[in-house]
């Protein structure tokens, strides 16, 4: 398995990895970057307190390879580990890697050569996300033509990708030269997802020499149960707008007119950008404890004269978009479902919580049609308050932030539509066995009173 390696001041490439909980996919990953021909290499894997075999996979890899070092370390997250990478990173360049993805065999050279070429800070290559089904595909447009194989600026360069729907914001997506990385003194920011967002524009605008080349060298598998798919909504939400407040922080070192003013329009599309996204997070929220930070909407109504006219116009388009998002969320918070439960709980009323609706669809219940002595809300903070739980279970896992434990003296209700009654979620004898009552809505038969409403008085009777 082991190749030449020549010694530590001649290694080409140190490839940084963050190891956590990935038994299933990590030799497969170690396995790619091993067989990358023409490098001189090294492969840090940082243990991220793994609870699995992952730590062990990663020291038998260790014992076989000498270009393989494996540092454990208590639970940080991956900046944490990617920055511990960082203090220990010997090579000319640096790659950074997650350890369930892999790299196409032989890649990783013409991204070295092209930085070596050039004398390039950074190199930006080609990235496919992986499905389960084997489909390939990029959620990126492709870098144009005219940026491609020539020496750029980093601000020409994160401009150039904004502007086309091109910009990668990952930083796998990327080769950075070391000494240039230490002159910036660039760190992953730690305690927060979306990590990247930061590292990434900060890294690539302040670069004096930056090259694009079309050329495919990394995969990034796809599954649900990725960080991404399962980490809490609060933490995700609290590192979006971080995020957004520490790049609105950068955009302030660059003025709209004079020689960044380009850098500084599409900085602003950018943060909008993501805004967006955020604030449609908080649009699907259904739990009012959750707070919302503050935030910097209101630097686009105060700038925008300033702007150039394509970016302006279209960060109006995501301004606008995160504010019909916040009405949404807003208009809910104030509406009956949510406004005085707390009210109508204190003064002993039974109280039902709809975690979750039939596909997403609001109730098409009237407030006055619910029973005196009953209090429905789809505010999941009353989760362990509620007397009555409701789910659909169909659409309920993406949902889902973190198992839920039934309260002893809760009633589960399985709430699903006359084409959801085969699935299998509503077969499994292990889920069934959660559930006290199950409740079919059939769509062709008229129905007297709302199953919600039905249900209280059924369980008023029990």
């Amino acid at each position: 398995m082991e190749s030449g390696i020549k010694n530590n001041n001649a290694i080409e490439i140190s490839i940084i990895v963050p190891v956590y909980n990935v038994e299933d996919y990590l030799s497969f990953c170690i396995d790619s970057l091993l067989q990358q021909a023409n490098l001189c290499l090294e492969v840090i894997l940082v243990n991220d307190g793994s609870t699995d075999n992952s730590g062990a996979i990663a020291d038998q890899y260790a014992q076989q390879d000498s270009r393989i070092q494996v540092i454990h370390r208590e639970n940080g997250g991956a900046s944490a580990a990617r920055n511990t990478g960082l203090e220990l990173a010997q090579g000319e360049y640096i790659a950074f890697f997650d350890s369930d993805d892999w790299l196409k065999e032989n890649s990783l050279y013409e991204l070295f050569n092209t930085a070596i070429t050039h004398r390039a800070e950074i190199v930006m290559g080609k990235i496919w996300y992986c499905y389960p089904d084997g489909t390939l595909n990029s959620p990126f447009r492709p870098a144009p033509k005219e940026m491609l194989n020539k020496l750029l600026s980093g601000k020409e360069c994160f401009v150039g990708l904004v502007k086309s729907s091109a910009y990668p914001p990952m930083a796998y997506s990327y080769i950075f030269r070391r000494d240039y990385l230490e002159k910036i003194e660039a760190r992953f920011e730690e305690g927060i997802m979306c990590e990247d967002e930061l590292w990434t524009c900060f890294a690539l605008c302040q670069a004096g020499r930056v090259v694009v080349i079309d050329h495919e060298f990394y995969y990034y598998r796809q599954q649900q149960d990725s960080v991404m798919h399962t980490t809490n909504l609060r933490h995700r939400l609290k590192s979006l707008f971080r995020v957004t407040d520490r790049l609105m922080e950068f955009a302030r070192r660059f003025d709209f007119s004079g020689e960044n003013a380009e850098l500084k329009n599409w900085l602003y599309v950018h943060i909008f950008k993501i805004y967006s996204m955020t604030f449609g997070y908080i649009a699907g929220l259904r739990d009012s404890s959750v707070i919302i930070p503050e935030h910097h909407l209101d630097c686009f109504w105060r700038d925008c004269r300033e702007m150039m006219p394509e970016p302006q116009k279209i960060c109006r388009n995501y301004f606008q978009s995160a504010e019909t998002k916040l009405k949404k969320y807003t208009d809910w918070r104030s509406s009956d479902w949510v406004a005085s439960v707390d009210f109508h709980i204190k003064t002993g009323k039974k109280s039902m919580l709809i975690y979750n609706t039939i596909q997403g669809e609001e109730l098409n219940l009237k407030i006055e049609e619910v029973p005196v002595d009953w209090v429905i809300t789809t505010d999941r903070s009353y989760f362990l308050q509620a007397d009555v739980v409701v789910f659909n279970l169909p659409n309920l896992y993406p949902e889902l932030e973190d198992d839920l434990d039934k309260p002893e003296g809760q009633i589960w209700v399985s709430w699903y539509g006359e084409s959801e009654e085969n699935h299998a979620l509503l077969s499994d004898e292990e889920i069934r066995d959660a559930f006290d009552i199950w409740i079919c809505c059939k769509q062709d038969e008229e129905q007297k009173e709302h199953p919600l409403v039905a249900l209280c008085r059924n369980i008023n009777v029990m």
